[in-house]
């Protein structure tokens, strides 16, 4: 499979170009969309295309793409000088700046006013409430959530999600439009905190640090337990076809008995408080939960898009 032409002459504009907003340009590009990309940042845009680039050859690696691809969709990007400039005439804007409130809806309240009046609008929020974005707009009907996943260009699902004044047309445009670009559209009927993914992967992460603040394992334990067992499985059968295939008679007894023991703390478990506060705050740093040098944390990277690599194959049957 070559590039994917769904958005032949057609433009989008990503609006902030750190992590997430690279990935979500490239995969529009791909599309066939002319994409637009603004950051306030000097030299952000610019440094995004880079990125992209460089990204574009895990999907040429996934056998997505053919090498002979790459220099015209990433030639499909260019940096705007402005919000303005990157939303005018544009058949979507994908929003991926800084997760805070008062910033996003003041970019939304801009794109309400520079983009077309049938663009959809498209928040990349993870936590934030549509609801809350789109009151910064006129036109609060054309504004969802699109929620990509670290890293875009390799993960193929999208939650989407509404506010109380999303029209159903907008929904149903963006699940279009995902699906021509390739995605795998996750559609709620509602916004919710922390909308689908995070609730479920922050319920295992609470169970998980909350047994390290027990001393009933290290995380070393807990890792190596996941990914032996439960991570091997859920690539193939999700959680609820797991359950079906287990039986749901024998999953109701156990929840009679565990689910009451099962961690209901309010806040952060104090095993990530205690890591937090001493400093030890990821990767980044040198030292999370693990000890981290700069080459084990590219080398987990490396690892890990291995890996998504290897799915992506798996789901086009290569």
């Amino acid at each position: 499979m070559t590039e994917r032409p769904s958005g032949a002459g057609s433009r989008a504009a990503v609006i902030g170009a750190g992590r997430m907003g690279h990935g979500i340009a490239l995969e529009a590009a791909r599309g066939g969309f002319q994409v637009a990309i603004y950051d306030t940042q000097a030299g952000r845009a610019e440094a995004a295309i880079a990125e992209a680039r460089a990204d574009a050859g895990d999907l040429v690696a996934a056998g997505v793409n053919q090498a002979d691809d790459i220099p015209t969709i990433v030639g499909r990007l260019t940096p705007a000088k402005d919000l303005e400039s990157a939303a005018a005439d544009t058949e979507v804007v994908f929003e991926a700046v800084a997760e805070d409130l008062e910033v996003k809806r003041g970019v939304f309240a801009r794109l309400d006013r520079a983009a077309p009046a049938g663009a959809l609008l498209l928040s990349n929020t993870s936590s934030l409430a549509i609801s809350d974005i789109a009151a910064a707009c006129e036109r609060p009907e054309r504004v969802a959530l699109a929620h990509w996943i670290l890293p875009p260009h390799l993960i193929p699902a999208v939650e989407v999600a509404p506010g109380p004044q999303t029209s159903a047309a907008t929904i149903e445009s963006v699940r279009d439009l995902l699906e021509r670009l390739g995605k795998w559209p996750v559609v709620l009927e509602r916004e919710m905190p922390g909308y689908l993914i995070n609730r479920l992967q922050f319920a295992l992460l609470r169970e998980a640090m909350d047994l390290v603040g027990q001393g009933v394992a290290s995380a070393e334990e807990i890792d190596l337990a996941v990914r032996g067992s439960i991570a091997r499985r859920m690539p193939v059968m999700g959680l609820f076809g797991q359950a079906d295939l287990a039986g749901l008679d024998v999953y109701r007894q156990i929840f009679r008995y565990l689910a009451a023991d099962l961690s209901t703390i309010d806040g952060p478990p104090a095993a990530l408080d205690d890591a937090v506060e001493s400093g030890r705050t990821g990767a980044a740093v040198g030292q999370g939960f693990y000890a981290w040098t700069e080459d084990q944390r590219d080398e987990a990277l490396r690892r890990r898009n291995d890996e998504l690599i290897r799915l992506l194959r798996a789901d086009r049957g290569a």
